[in-house]
């Protein structure tokens, strides 16, 4: 009768930790940008760890979630990054190999999924989901020469009661992210500082060009883009505060 008596409540016990357990294969629609393309022939490179980006919660205090980005990045920067070029040469190999060439083609954009956060409503006290992402973008010339260097951050957040599930409502956050990141490297992508130096040296070869100070490149600008603490630590500090009060 024991033994009778304990199935029941190691069912519970069974439904109460994988209820807490959630996977996700982020899917998402990302619209081409409207811009007026940059005159180059340009590839990407997505990394191996870029494709099969998996982010699993490791704290104790937070639901278990395991969040699949990779196709979802994949998709998202194989819609932006044509538009942003009169040429594309699709994908390219790693700039970074030391028997890189690749004869004809101007640029090689390296994305790289530097860091990932996100908060749930319970620890946000809010009835939302946010997501933050950081990128580290590389850009190569077509010989491997490391042309640029520089942080990208990224903001998506999603009101839970539009939604039919958590996760739903997560993939919807860091859909939005990626748009996110999309309106940004648009708008700023012609303005890096390195790229805007290498096209006019390149149209005006015998020009003279005053080089740029380290605070005027972009090169590793990683202070200036930190993503916030995760929520969990921050409302753990403001616990710490009313107790010590």
């Amino acid at each position: 009768m024991k033994s009778n008596s304990a199935v029941p409540i190691l069912c519970l016990l069974s439904l109460a930790l994988t209820a807490c357990n959630s996977q996700l294969t982020v899917k998402g629609q990302f619209p081409s940008p409207l811009s007026s393309p940059m005159p180059l022939h340009a590839a990407a490179h997505y990394s191996p760890e870029l494709l099969a980006h998996n982010y699993t919660e490791s704290s104790d205090d937070r639901d278990k979630w395991e969040i699949q980005t990779g196709s979802a990045q994949q998709a998202f920067f194989d819609t932006l990054l044509p538009a942003l070029f009169q040429q594309w040469a699709g994908q390219s190999p790693d700039p970074e190999s030391e028997s890189f060439q690749l004869p004809g083609v101007d640029i090689v954009i390296k994305p790289n999924l530097s860091d990932f956060q996100y908060s749930l409503p319970r620890e946000s006290r809010s009835k939302i989901f946010e997501v933050w992402m950081k990128y580290n973008m590389q850009l190569y010339q077509g010989d491997g020469q490391l042309l640029a260097d520089w942080f990208v951050t990224a903001y998506g957040k999603t009101p839970s009661g539009f939604m039919q599930s958590d996760e739903d409502a997560m993939n919807e956050a860091i859909v939005v992210a990626l748009r996110d990141l999309g309106a940004n490297l648009t708008l700023n992508f012609a303005r890096v500082p390195e790229l805007r130096d290498w096209m006019e040296r390149r149209n005006n070869p015998s020009a003279e060009f005053t080089p740029r100070t380290p605070e005027e490149t972009t090169l590793k600008k990683e202070a200036a883009h930190e993503l916030p603490e995760p929520k969990e630590k921050e409302l753990k500090k403001e616990e710490a505060k009313h107790e010590n009060s």
